[in-house]
């Protein structure tokens, strides 16, 4: 069970690691840490996913006496990057690649949230989650990456003396 917000990020992480398919695997049978939690060097292999908190953590006292409970919440960025020219080959066998690529990545990245939920309050007690934005995908100026972002707020409950 996640103690602070440190493992409760890295279970999110380990959590699409294991549920969410790299789109690399139509190239390549080479399995590969793509999703992490600090931002990718510029020369690393594409596509990749980085989950990253924002702003502090939200915590509410829900009980009294020297070990009381606390309910904590956080806001997940959660980003996808790709790079020109990597395409993609869709269920219908269409390709896809750049905005349409970043675009069904970020649904892919909610809806793997959202059926792994059971999984998360069981092994990591992630109890509830919320799709706070999804926002457009666009061309980084500075990268040459075509990038999104998906924002989750997540929570767990946790004792003070944990």
């Amino acid at each position: 069970m996640v103690k602070n917000d440190r493992l409760a990020i890295k279970a999110i992480k380990d959590m699409l690691q294991a549920n969410l398919e790299d789109p690399r695997e139509q190239y390549t049978a080479t399995d590969r840490n793509w999703i992490h939690t600090d931002k990718p060097l510029t020369n690393a292999t594409y596509p990749r996913i980085q989950v990253r908190r924002r702003g502090p953590s939200t915590t509410e006292i829900i009980d009294i006496g020297p070990k009381f409970m606390e309910w904590k919440s956080i806001v997940l960025d959660i980003q996808f990057w790709t790079s020109t020219p990597f395409k993609w080959k869709d269920t219908d066998n269409s390709i896809i690649q750049d905005e349409e690529l970043v675009n069904e990545w970020m649904h892919k990245i909610w809806v793997t949230l959202k059926t792994q939920l059971s999984l998360l309050k069981n092994t990591y007690g992630i109890t509830g989650l919320k799709d706070i934005t999804e926002g457009d995908a666009y061309l980084e100026p500075d990268t040459d990456l075509y990038t999104g972002v998906v924002s989750v707020r997540i929570w767990y409950f946790t004792y003070a003396t944990d």
